[in-house]
């Protein structure tokens, strides 16, 4: 399908942004890719498509705020929710399919009003492979970008563990569709083994975004968190569900002897239907009992939270064996020079295996996670080195360095695009 002429103004090119959650990755991405483009590209001009619960998040407030001469806000209507749509192809894929029906019926709304330059999708995950691939007029015909966080048939080429299965043979016959659409400008991925392993020039590395770390007094955060001064500090950062297996955590540090002060900080908002049944655990209630469980259950947020990685001795990374992408809390700890611990699976253990920034397990036995925490816990001058070596591997991991490779080349097509509107 040929991409459709741009409609614009050469002098103010108009870019879809289309992110329907407001959560703080998902904001992230959009405030650095907006960051990207007021700098590289002059005199544009972004209209983000949203929810209305995420045109009202704080996310989403502060960011019209700091972009307030370039960014405007476009709310989308939901979609009801298909119970056939659920049945045919499952919840998971059916959301997606809706989620790209609500995109492309506020990319129609807003053609219809004005000219529409690019789109660009932040968060591939959000619409889908499938459904991009099988819906081929889903963005009007417009030129457009994406960036991955979940692509994965590539693992076992790129030499990284992790389970497979028919999934990844429909993702990659999805993705090699996609990459053949003329209206396809650049599919960036935030894990760095996709461009190595499948070499297109439309595909491009987005290095997982880290904001450059902020050291603060350490007294004064660990104050800020309720941290004894002297206690080693584990901690879990981000949204907690599931996925960071706090559970095997918190039966290790359980197990361990009281003269071993070692403190599990959990910094983040949980999620309660998850963690309900950890944190009333027998571990937990131990470690309550010792005071050396932690709970700030809310989303941290810069300028009004300290950042955590100030307490942290230890980061925990260690992820449940079905999550097998990257990860932000790597990258920030690793920017943060801190020394992790994480599962032998997935771009997470690849990327810690790679650069040496920490102890990678193969198992979840509390025994071995024990035994892990004391060697980090015993050694200072170990974990200074992990940090070290995490420093230097993500240095580029700049919020600059992501967004950089889109920005390039929405700049490239903008300029095509008007040009050939002119010779029309």
């Amino acid at each position: 399908m040929a991409p459709a002429p741009a409609q614009g103004s050469s002098s103010a090119p108009h870019i879809v942004i289309f992110e329907p959650e407001a959560t703080g990755h998902q904001m992230d991405f959009v405030r650095y890719l907006l960051d990207g483009i007021d700098t590289g590209i002059p005199r544009a001009r972004v209209t983000l498509l949203t929810t209305q619960a995420s045109a009202a998040h704080a996310n989403c407030v502060r960011l019209v705020s700091t972009h307030a001469s370039l960014l405007r806000i476009r709310v989308i209507p939901d979609m009801r929710d298909s119970s056939m749509l659920r049945t045919l192809i499952g919840r998971f894929y059916a959301r997606q399919w809706q989620t790209g029906s609500q995109l492309k019926r506020g990319l129609r709304a807003l053609a219809a009003e004005e000219a529409i330059d690019f789109v660009l999708i932040p968060h591939l995950e959000s619409v889908g492979l499938p459904t991009l691939a099988l819906r081929p007029h889903l963005l009007l015909g417009r030129r457009w970008a994406t960036i991955s966080v979940g692509i994965r048939f590539h693992h076992r080429q790129a030499g990284i563990l992790g389970p497979a299965g028919w999934r990844d043979l429909a993702q990659r016959i999805c993705f090699h569709m996609l990459l053949h659409r003329a209206d396809l400008v650049c599919f960036g991925a935030v894990n760095p083994y996709l461009a190595q392993t499948v070499r297109h020039p439309k595909i491009a590395w987005c290095p997982e975004p880290a904001p450059l770390f902020v050291p603060a007094d350490p007294g004064e955060a660990r104050r800020f968190y309720g941290l004894r001064p002297d206690t080693l500090v584990i901690l879990v950062f981000g949204f907690i569900d599931r996925r960071k297996c706090v559970g095997p955590l918190l039966d290790a540090i359980a197990s361990l002897d009281e003269s071993h002060d070692i403190t599990v900080l959990l910094a983040g908002t949980q999620h309660a239907g998850h963690m309900q049944s950890v944190l009333c655990s027998p571990a937990a209630q131990e470690l309550r009992r010792r005071g050396r469980l932690v709970e700030a259950n809310r989303f941290i947020m810069s300028g009004r939270d300290i950042d955590p990685m100030n307490v942290a001795d230890i980061v925990w990374v260690f992820y449940d064996a079905g999550f097998v992408f990257t990860g932000n809390v790597l990258a920030r700890a690793a920017r943060a020079g801190r020394a992790v611990i994480a599962r032998n699976t997935g771009v997470i253990g690849r990327l810690v295996n790679d650069s040496g920034c920490g102890l990678v397990l193969s198992s979840e036995a509390p025994d071995i996670i024990a035994e892990a925490v004391l060697e980090l816990a015993r050694s200072p001058e170990e974990r200074a080195l992990m940090g070290m070596r995490g420093k230097a591997a993500f240095a580029d991991h700049s919020p600059e360095a992501f967004a950089a490779p889109i920005v390039a080349k929405i700049a490239e097509t903008l300029p095509a695009e008007s040009s050939r509107e002119k010779c029309d």
